[in-house]
């Protein structure tokens, strides 16, 4: 049952992968079909030239065989002829012939193998036919290349044939034959394959063994010897008789007609009409595919490249770290977004996914459930103050006297979440004057939100490092947490500056934002390790500006549906 549910989650998370970058793979397929197109159009058509011939294998008894009868299969044979087909030697003689130097095709240099790539030979499977197939720019010029070229094969296989007959022929019309003709002669076929000769020879050769022992014993002139040299000259007649018998039925044979050529032409070329390239509709299925596979491919590829924290698996994998919740990405067309404005007035998603993490933090700090702690990010841009402002109105909203602190003194952001005025705030208590320096002074109730008071960052000061590397700061948190139930402190990104290190001092613990699909994991453990270094607990993180993507969408948008609940709750 549990490797059932893992396989549902794996292909469940390979969904996700693809529809998370869905675009990327439509791009990628107009980008294929845009390519196929492009193919179709600026493609040269091409036309293609076929003849169909036949093959029969020749038999190798035959007077007039050539030197490619004798074979151990006939698969030897065809490969043979098919191999000749395309040799170097027959392309030559094509090329030469007609000239093929003077057509742009194939023009040298390299010309003959222009030829050669444009030859095809495709033997018809389980038959003695083979298509041969010329593909030219010009169709009258496929045909006629494709018809030189099976017209000299044939030829010169003929002429192979009549060239082996001719040496025979000029044997047998010899009256005074040399011995190299004679023993052409004796060397046929029809003379060495003949019974009756193999007969006479063995006789032949038994007397010849008995005349040498007679020979040994007696003179030339003894009765038995002549009589044995008789019969030896009697058997030898015989054989020139039989092979002079044979040598005639030859003659005559090759008096007349070849016994026919093995190869001929059942089907010459006509001139193609259509062109087979390019193939539009072939190309356009590529296209669509080939742009299809790239798109999946890059899609797998970002995603085993990204870095980025995109779920909570993702924390607890590579940064080790408990989650606490969601903060759900909020389109809006001011530059500046009011997060805490849109959690009081109806956003039900954004504000539920708020209310679980206060619910978290409640757990996190379970040993003290009014400790002072710290938000803050790697980088800038994170949603630390989306996160801060959100949070602090929905503790305010459960009771809570709270206060937020922007503790960002380069950067601030609060005082334009939340519209107020920063000619108060945390810069002035370093002041001399002691009315200006008062802690209370600097403290802004936010109006529509009970409970909930900011202190701003205030003017910005020349030397924000050094402020805070003072006794005064811990002065202020012990005044801030006997007067407030709460305390949190919006610090500015740790990377590069340290100001959030100096805040830890006296603040240890600390909630750290993601921001969702951007911040890459490496640089997070960075800003991680400084945190722990310097002694601050990590409570655990929240990931910001979350999109659900794919089938992820499931799994919160659920909040959507219960939203009559959020808006009742608002109304009490």
């Amino acid at each position: 049952m549990e490797n059932i549910q893992n396989e549902e989650l794996d292909f469940s998370y390979y969904i996700n992968v693809i529809f998370k970058r869905f675009w990327l793979i439509v791009a990628m397929v107009a980008v294929g079909l845009v390519a196929a197109i492009l193919v179709n159009i600026f493609m040269r058509p091409a036309y293609k030239a076929t003849v169909l011939m036949m093959i029969n294998q020749e038999d190798a008894g035959k007077i007039d065989a050539t030197p490619y009868s004798s074979f151990t299969s006939e698969e030897d044979y065809y490969r043979t002829q098919y191999q000749l087909l395309a040799s170097r030697s027959l392309l030559e003689k094509v090329y030469k012939n007609m000239d093929l130097n003077q057509y742009e095709q194939f023009a040298n240099p390299r010309g003959l193998n222009k030829l050669q790539g444009a030859l095809n030979i495709d033997p018809v499977t389980r038959s003695r036919l083979v298509n041969v197939s010329i593909t030219a720019y010009d169709p009258k010029l496929a045909a006629e290349i494709a018809n030189t070229l099976t017209n000299t094969f044939v030829a010169d296989n003929v002429s192979n044939r009549v060239f082996m007959g001719q040496d025979v022929i000029a044997a047998l019309e010899s009256t005074e034959r040399s011995p190299e003709e004679q023993e052409l002669l004796n060397s046929m076929p029809q003379v060495v394959n003949s019974d009756f000769i193999k007969t006479l020879k063995q006789q032949a050769a038994q007397l010849s063994a008995q005349r040498a022992k007679l020979a040994a014993k007696y003179t030339a002139q003894h009765p038995e010897l002549i009589s044995v040299q008789n019969q030896l000259n009697a058997v030898n007649e015989q054989i020139n008789t039989e092979t002079r018998r044979l040598v005639q039925s030859i003659k005559i044979e090759l008096s007349g007609q070849f016994s026919g050529n093995n190869i001929r032409i059942v089907d010459p070329a006509v001139t193609p009409d259509k062109p087979v390239r390019p193939r539009k509709l072939i190309n356009l299925a590529i296209g669509l595919l080939a742009g299809g596979i790239l798109g999946l491919g890059l899609v797998f590829v970002l995603e085993f490249l990204d870095q980025s924290v995109k779920s909570s698996e993702d924390l607890e994998e590579k940064l080790h770290l408990p989650f606490l919740g969601f903060v759900p990405y909020e389109k809006t067309k001011k530059k500046e977004s009011e997060y805490a404005t849109m959690l009081k007035t109806g956003n039900f998603l954004l504000a539920e996914n708020v209310r679980n993490i206060r619910t978290m933090l409640d757990f996190a700090l379970s040993d003290n459930h009014n400790a002072p702690f710290l938000i803050t990010s790697s980088l800038q841009g994170e949603g630390k103050s989306n996160l801060s402002s959100n949070l602090l109105v929905a503790m305010a909203q459960a009771g809570k006297k709270v206060l937020l602190v922007d503790g960002d003194l380069r950067r601030a952001r609060v005082h334009r979440v939340f519209k107020l005025s920063t000619e108060k705030g945390l810069s002035n208590i370093w002041d001399a004057d002691p009315k200006k320096a008062d802690y209370a002074a600097n403290v802004q109730p936010v109006k529509d939100v009970p409970n909930l008071f900011v202190m701003t960052s205030g003017q910005r000061p020349p030397n924000p490092a050094e402020l805070l590397n003072t006794p005064k700061l811990a002065d202020f948190l012990q005044w801030a947490q006997k007067n407030f139930d709460q305390v949190v402190i919006d610090c500015p990104a740790i990377l590069p500056v340290s100001d959030t290190l100096l805040w830890g001092k006296y603040v240890p613990r600390a909630v750290f934002v993601i921001k969702y699909g951007q911040t890459n994991a490496k640089l997070a453990q960075v800003a991680l390790d400084k945190l722990q270094k310097a002694g601050i607990k990590i409570l655990g993180a929240v990931i910001g500006h979350y999109r659900p993507e794919g089938l992820s969408y499931g799994k919160y948008g659920y909040y959507k549906t219960y939203s009559y609940y959020n808006e009742d709750k608002d109304k009490k």
